[in-house]
């Protein structure tokens, strides 16, 4: 009867081992891809966030200017280029793909807002734009950046 109970008790006390452990897996895919989704958010914000506030060439205009590629992003040179821009996998900036990172998504929405109240979108250009950097992984989203460029130096 004693070794009964103590099998017993054994195979309780294993599973709810096996449960932490699979527990603690899992929190640690979450944490590790929650961290290569703030880093994927990151290293676009700041990429997007170096270019001008608009194109220095040419009149500018909302969006991709002539001599930009919807493909690449190799060319851009302000931020509303970015506007649209969507990858996956994700790339670095001549296109070439980030190893290892199958499944994973960056989109990237430029808007221009009012500079009084940056949640509030605006059809026209205030000196202010929006630019949202979202990261997914196999579908679910994972991280958004939200950042502001003006046109004031």
């Amino acid at each position: 009867m004693e070794a009964a109970v103590s099998c017993a008790l054994v195979g309780i006390l294993l599973v709810a081992a096996m449960r932490t452990v699979g527990m603690s897996v899992v929190a640690q895919c979450r944490s590790a891809e929650q961290a290569t989704g703030r880093l994927l958010a990151d290293g676009l914000m700041a990429e997007v966030l170096a270019k001008a506030y608009e194109d220095p060439d040419t009149t500018p205009r909302f969006g991709l200017e002539s001599g930009e590629s919807s493909v690449s992003r190799a060319a851009f040179d302000d931020v509303d280029d970015y506007h649209g821009w969507s990858e996956l996998p994700p790339e670095f900036p001549d296109g070439a793909t980030m190893p290892d990172l199958t499944g994973w998504r960056r989109t990237v929405a430029v808007d221009w807002v009012d500079p009084s109240d940056p949640s509030r979108i605006v059809g026209w250009d205030t000196g202010a734009k929006r630019i949202t950097v979202a990261v997914g992984h196999n579908g679910i989203a994972v991280c958004t950046r939200t950042a502001l460029r003006t046109e004031a130096p």
